[in-house]
């Protein structure tokens, strides 16, 4: 709510109607307006300015923030990198989308599925993750046990139901999607699908982010043949993953495994975030060093290298674990560097 932009109408009426009419004609009509706009601008005031609101003030979905780091801090994913950002846009610039927009990343561990979704958090809400709008589950820990589907997938509606009462525009997260019990995500579909019909909710403008590692090896084996038959990695586009995702995901053990959520297409991108090569696990490494503020040397790259594996046996080239535990390995190197250099100094 903007109080210059009411003033400003009140001003342009005033000056139409004293064309026309007197004082009193123009004026008290508009006592009730003048009255009841102010009330309205207090009452934002007392509930927006110190406490977060679902308005475009706490929800403003900067696509430019979100685009930089896609481009500057993930690397080797040009089809996640344009795939969200164009999801995203579509579905906040739709007045009145069909349905929640559905998003399922898959990968390998540690090559950014995790990162990405933390860039988009904190790209479209100004609190970030620290936002009431946003939601996060994991697999393991909200999800633990096999024996308790019914309680959990009542436990996820309410919550669902709760969210979307205070914000349409909330965001959820279910990380570990692989680890999730078979069944429990069935609960999802009434708020998923097309045309929803909740008494009391609209979650159509909702978003909803599963993060899996489910598919990976797909993936791999996907991108090898690619490059085989002559495809560049760059030149790889999401139809090229799709379909095979949509199939892994529901034949492999876990919470997609057997799920309507698929069975019935309410999952509107399945997303393949594609296994890194050096070129990328060395940028990582570069990143790590220089978080820390050390410009590395050609053998403190290397160092941090020795410590990835790549595979498959052939041709070799894919980080098995991405970028994933680089950080303490990184921050070992700079310790012993440290210490060997003050025993240096000191003889």
């Amino acid at each position: 709510m903007n109080i210059t932009r009411i003033i400003h109408w009140l001003f342009v009426i005033l000056i139409s109607c004293f064309a026309y009419f007197d004082y009193g004609e123009c004026v008290v009509p508009l006592i009730p307006i003048a009255v009841g706009g102010v009330a309205s601008i207090a009452s934002y005031m007392a509930r927006c300015y110190f406490k977060e609101c679902c308005t475009d003030e706490y929800i403003p979905a900067n696509f430019s923030k979100l685009e930089t780091a896609l481009k500057t801090e993930v690397y080797g994913q040009h089809l996640a990198h344009q795939t969200v950002l164009n999801a995203l846009k579509g579905h906040f610039r739709t007045t009145e989308p069909k349905k929640a927009l559905v998003m399922s990343f898959h990968g390998l561990p540690g090559i950014g599925k995790n990162y990405v979704a933390n860039f988009i958090t904190d790209a479209l809400y100004k609190k970030g993750a620290e936002s009431q709008y946003v939601h996060f589950y994991k697999g393991r820990l909200n999800f633990p046990s096999d024996e308790k589907v019914e309680e959990y997938k009542e436990w996820i509606q309410k919550e669902l139901l709760t969210h979307l009462r205070t914000c349409q525009r909330s965001l959820f997260i279910f990380d570990e999607v692989d680890k999730i019990p078979e069944g429990v995500l069935n609960a999802l579909v009434p708020f998923l699908d097309y045309h929803p019909m909740i008494p009391g909710i609209n979650p159509t403008g909702a978003i909803f982010i599963f993060l899996s590692n489910t598919g990976g090896t797909l993936i791999a084996q996907r991108l090898i043949k690619l490059w085989k038959d002559g495809k560049k990695r760059e030149e790889t586009e999401l139809q090229d993953f799709e379909n095979l995702l949509a199939r892994g995901a529901f034949n492999e053990k876990g919470g997609f495994h057997k799920c309507e959520t698929i069975e019935v297409s309410l999952i509107d991108y399945y997303i393949p975030f594609l296994p890194l090569e050096e070129v990328h696990v060395r940028a990582c490494i570069i990143d790590a060093f220089r978080r820390r503020e050390v410009e590395p040397s050609d053998a403190m790259i290397a160092e941090g290298l020795s410590h990835v594996t790549f595979g498959p046996d052939t041709p070799n080239i894919y980080s098995t674990a991405g970028c994933k535990r680089l950080d303490h390995k990184i921050s070992l190197i700079i310790q012993r560097d440290q210490i060997l250099q003050k025993l240096k100094d000191s003889n």
